[in-house]
């Protein structure tokens, strides 16, 4: 019995000696290093990281430093901060920094070892704005061109209120300066909007924001599922989409990111684990217009092998999507085919992975000259086009005469000398009948319903989308311009 004691410290001592040696980087034949070399990983951090709202509104600008050892297969562990900025920053940093595991392990002798790294991680300096009780504040002067501070300039000051991530979370107040006093003049009412969407997950999607008096999206607007996990972030001004867009895993890493670059939409896309995954361009979509195929010029594997470089190679291309056996599961989308110059070529395959999809193509030139495809238990359907836009019976010839014979000018717009383009949003549903109908870019009350009385008589005039072979919902936004003659 008294030998129990020194039984466990000698069991203890051999534990602890069999711990493996972590490695400094010169210790090694050859060191750790994210896939893709520091420029992939600096591209994911700054893509990733949310700078919190009281450290941008202060403008605060720096870095933390963290380390943490590189396991053998490649993981991340044991990550700390080394040189700390601010707790705030410090959370984000890890936060985003423990979720890249997109590593080469470092070799020693032959082996693979774990080694220590240690990363620096740039919050950029920004322009300070005032922030005070959850409320970001502008001014403007007297045409409302944004100010850089209440300066005496100023006429109107807009209180927005937002969370830790600087996303809106209630109605923004616009007041006007009278006499030296601060008067609340208008209220821009905080939206939480059911989606047609849903997310890559299968759940519902609310869309989050702020909307205007004439009820376009305005600033920063969020795309949520039922959970309130982010699945989406995008940027309005009167309506009109700005900038670059994010799409989120539900990890919160970003899965994708869309910029608007001279008439193209080029998009960067990573896997789950960090990794680069894809790069590639395409056209904005013009109602009326085919659409010209994706070019992909770069695609890497989950584990960092790079199978499509300047626009060609081939290989097996994998994406979690929504399963057509049950959509609140999902899985895997494997694709098999070969790119030249960015397009698809030749003979392409896809299969799911649960067994509810299959399809087989040919391509030229990116172009699809034949397919078939077949969900679990339906016949197999036969198509030339991957994918069809919703049309008009008769063509845009056709939309032309329908338009110029139903459309009236009403006579109080007329009289007030109003003129100009209303934007209405509807869907056109697998029978090719139409719903869901929204003015999403009015012009004046009389004009606004006459569009809306003209588009709705189109009801059932309408050719469905196919993707595929198979017709599905699309939405589409159709202009309307009301001119005086």
């Amino acid at each position: 019995m008294k030998l129990f004691p020194f039984i466990l410290l000698f069991l203890a001592t051999i534990s602890s000696f069999a711990q493996p040696v972590v490695y400094q980087s010169f210790e090694t034949d050859s060191a750790a290093e994210p896939r893709g070399g520091m420029p992939s990983l600096s591209t994911f951090l700054q893509t990733n990281l949310r700078k919190p709202i009281e450290a941008e509104a202060q403008g605060i600008g720096g870095r933390v430093v963290l380390s943490g050892i590189v396991e053998p297969d490649g993981r991340l562990s044991d990550i700390n901060v080394v040189q700390s900025l601010r707790p705030d920053c410090d959370r984000e940093a890890l936060r985003v920094f423990s979720r890249f595991q997109a590593w080469r392990p470092a070799y020693k002798n032959g082996k693979a070892v774990r080694q220590f790294v240690s990363i620096p991680v740039t919050f950029k300096a920004s322009k300070p704005f005032p922030y005070v009780n959850g409320n970001r504040i502008s001014y403007y002067d007297a045409n409302q061109n944004l100010l850089p501070d209440s300066s005496d300039l100023a006429r109107y000051k807009q209180l927005t209120p937002t969370d830790s991530n600087g996303l809106p979370n209630g109605n923004i107040l616009v007041y006007q300066l009278k006499r030296q006093v601060w008067k609340e003049q208008a209220t821009l009412p905080f939206v939480r909007k059911r989606s047609d969407l849903y997310s890559r997950y299968g759940k519902a999607i609310y869309r989050i924001g702020v909307v205007q008096q004439n009820n376009q999206w305005q600033g920063r607007v969020a795309d949520v599922d039922e959970t309130g996990a982010l699945v989406r972030q995008s940027f309005y001004n009167n309506g009109e989409r700005v900038g670059y867009q994010l799409d989120y895993y539900s990890n919160g890493l970003v899965a994708q990111r869309s910029d608007d670059a001279n008439g193209l939409y080029v998009f960067n896309a990573w896997h789950p684990n960090g990794q680069i995954k894809q790069i590639w361009t395409a056209d904005k979509p013009k109602p009326g217009t085919p659409k010209s195929p994706d070019q992909v010029m770069a695609y890497w594997d989950s584990t960092g092998r790079q199978l499509v470089t300047e626009g060609n190679g081939s290989g097996s291309f994998t994406e979690l999507v929504q399963s057509k056996l049950d959509s609140t599961r999902q899985t895997l989308f494997i694709e098999e085919g070969t790119y030249a110059g960015g397009l698809r070529e030749g003979r392409w395959t896809g299969r799911y992975a649960d067994g509810s999809y299959v399809y087989e193509e040919q391509y030229e030139k990116g172009i699809c000259q034949t397919g078939k495809a077949r969900t679990a238990g339906q016949d197999t359907v036969r198509y030339t086009q991957r994918e069809q836009q919703p049309e008009f019976a008769g063509g845009m010839q056709g939309l032309g005469q329908f338009l110029a014979s139903t459309l009236r000018y009403p006579p109080d717009a007329q009289r007030a000398h109003v003129q100009g383009q209303v934007m209405i949003s509807f869907v056109v549903c697998t029978d090719g009948t139409l719903c869901d109908y929204e003015v999403v870019k009015p012009l004046h009350p009389a004009i606004d319903q006459e569009a809306l009385r003209v588009v709705k008589a189109m009801n059932g005039r309408w050719k469905p989308g196919a993707q595929r072979g198979q017709n599905v919902r699309v939405q589409y936004r159709m202009p309307i311009n009301f001119a005086l003659e």
